[in-house]
């Protein structure tokens, strides 16, 4: 376990399922090639826009990004060791010098977080905007363009962090905990 562990806590019940989060981490980051570091998806996993039925009808969603686990298999299952979790501060990146695009890490994170870059044929992957955040003390791309504020990054093993304090105050959920991974991503629940 690392000495620290960044992450993030989303509150769902406040997400628009707008997608700024996913452009603008693709764009601030300057990731080339097809895929995208983040997602937007309907909170029970099915299509995006489908309204839900219910006594008010509303739309759910759950932005996804690499969780940052504490034991992520990504990481384990890496044959290069290019995938590998910084000790410092619990965030899971990939050293593309010695990746070899193998796709090992793409195919065994049950969250679908590293993909591999079709341009540079190595793997790209969230890394919380480690530069930014860790080095230079501001939010990720995602969480300063949300224009729900619904994102909040922080310390998760400083137990008076805000982010530790959102997760305690709201009962906040990990996304498929029963992966075993551990993630560092939680989520506010909407209400029923």
């Amino acid at each position: 376990m690392s000495d620290t562990q960044f992450g993030m806590v989303i509150d769902l019940r406040g997400c628009m399922g707008c997608q700024t989060c996913v452009v603008g981490c693709k764009t601030s980051n300057e990731f080339t090639g097809e895929g995208f570091w983040s997602h937007v998806l309907d909170y029970s996993d099915g299509e995006v826009y489908m309204a839900t039925s219910g006594e008010a009808p509303a739309m759910k969603f759950r932005p996804t990004l690499c969780n940052h686990c504490e034991s992520p298999v990504c990481v384990t299952n890496c044959p290069t060791g290019a995938m590998h979790k910084s000790e410092e501060t619990g965030i899971v990146s990939v050293d593309q010098d010695i990746c070899i695009g193998c796709g090992t890490c793409e195919k065994s994170c049950p969250y679908g977080a590293p993909v591999i870059d079709s341009e540079n044929m190595v793997s790209t992957k969230c890394n919380l905007c480690a530069g930014r955040t860790v080095e230079g003390g501001k939010d990720p791309y995602c969480v300063a363009a949300c224009p729900a504020r619904v994102r909040t990054f922080g310390d998760l093993s400083d137990p008076n962090s805000e982010v530790s304090k959102l997760i305690s105050e709201n009962d906040a959920q990990q996304y498929l905990p029963e992966n075993g991974t551990n993630p560092s991503v939680y989520y506010i629940l909407p209400t029923a």
